[in-house]
């Protein structure tokens, strides 16, 4: 009976195992579309912070361009009462603008495109950050959390962050040596030429945000901004990083909602569809195309924070650009500096002497492996803290 029963349920599944195992994989049609929709980013700060506006278009889903910027654009922030200040085109498609704006009055936003093509803002609104109270971090067995803590009132209660990290790191034979084409020698490095400590920066599009309103008394406490995995060279020798905090209004805050859930969630079939994000930039006249993006206005406030490796230890890093990475052995001698490190792949690294502390040589490794302003800069930001 149960070999009976076995054998009927077996034929009649059979079907459908061949119909599931030969399915194609979906593809729907829109993954070509080009809807070439202009895309607005930005906030406008009413307090002396440089205001910054990028403009760009969206590209097909699976093309090869990433968003294509929109330049030659005139921008220009409207008050209630008429007057008006005019954005400047800082880089390709970056408009910026430093002014102090009355929070009282309401103010909008008008674009106007090298094609004529005009938009406009809904009224903008200012609304005033308090302070961010707190940026710290907890040590896990993964990694490093960045948290920040805050507390919102009745006039803020939804909040964005964004985050710039700078870190310093050393390449794994630092040299304080420098071939001189000049005179076929080897020098000691001067101080603006030294390649041993660089800092590194990442200026993050992450959507971060919460409501304060969920929270008792407005309090949002330890908010993870940013995860650092174990190996990464973030904490090496010394990181540092600057959060931004921003107090939005619903719409605002609910723009950003769907584009976090967008942007986590890649490839969603139920993903929103770039045509029902509702944003704040509206056509104006008919031959534009649609807009997505969300202009807010208000003051920001900031605060830096550092990690010293010290803080974190044991931290082991990896790196990958070097792999491989070794001081070879031979020692090259004066007469053959110009073949072995003219070129711009090989670089002396350790000084060879002879007993009496002559020098009778060099030791040389790849450059990628010594000079770090291949990864980063030796420049020391200006904002640094030792």
């Amino acid at each position: 009976m149960v070999k009976r029963f076995l054998y009927v349920f077996v034929i009649f599944l059979l079907p459908f195992i061949i119909l599931v195992g030969c399915r194609d994989p979906f593809e729907p049609d829109v993954t070509t579309m080009d809807l070439n929709y202009l895309v607005v980013e930005g906030f406008i700060e009413i307090d002396e912070q440089e205001s910054i506006l990028k403009l760009s278009r969206t590209s097909p889903l699976r093309g090869e361009k990433e968003g294509r910027i929109e330049s030659g654009a005139v921008i220009t922030l409207i008050s209630e009462n008429g007057e008006s200040w005019g954005f400047t085109e800082k880089e390709l498609g970056t408009y910026g603008l430093i002014g102090t704006f009355d929070p009282n009055l309401t103010y909008k936003i008008n674009i106007l495109l090298l094609d004529n093509q005009e938009y406009e803002s809904d009224p903008l609104i200012a609304k005033v950050s308090p302070p961010i109270q707190n940026v710290d971090f907890t040590r896990s067995d993964d990694g490093v959390n960045i948290h920040v803590s805050t507390q919102g009132n009745d006039e803020a209660v939804y909040f964005l962050w964004d985050y710039e990290e700078t870190w310093l790191f050393r390449p794994p034979f630092p040299t304080a040596f420098l071939f001189n084409p000049a005179t076929g020698g080897i020098d000691l490095r001067r101080p603006e030429q030294q390649v041993g400590l660089c800092w590194l920066e990442n200026k993050v599009n992450r959507i971060v945000l919460d409501n304060a309103g969920r929270f008792a008394n407005n309090r949002i406490n330890q908010k993870e901004i940013v995860f650092i995995p174990n190996l990464s060279d973030k904490l090496m020798t010394r990181y540092s990083i600057s959060v931004r905090q921003r107090a939005v209004d619903k719409d605002a805050f609910d723009f950003w909602e769907i584009m976090r859930k967008n942007t986590e969630d890649i490839g969603g079939i139920f993903s929103p569809l770039p045509s029902l994000i509702s944003g704040n930039i509206n056509p104006v006249n008919s031959s534009a195309t649609v807009a997505i993006g969300f202009v807010s206005m208000g003051k920001s406030s900031f605060k830096r924070f550092y990690i010293n490796v010290q803080d974190v230890r044991p931290w082991n890093v990896f790196i990958p650009d070097y792999l491989g990475c070794r001081v070879e052995p031979d020692t090259i001698p004066p007469p053959s500096y110009v073949l072995e490190f003219s070129g711009p792949n090989f670089t002396p690294t350790v000084q060879v002497v002879n007993q009496m502390g002559g020098i009778i040589g060099y030791r040389g490794t790849e450059t990628r492996c010594a000079d770090c302003t291949l990864r980063g800069s030796n420049v020391r930001p200006d904002f640094w803290e030792d």
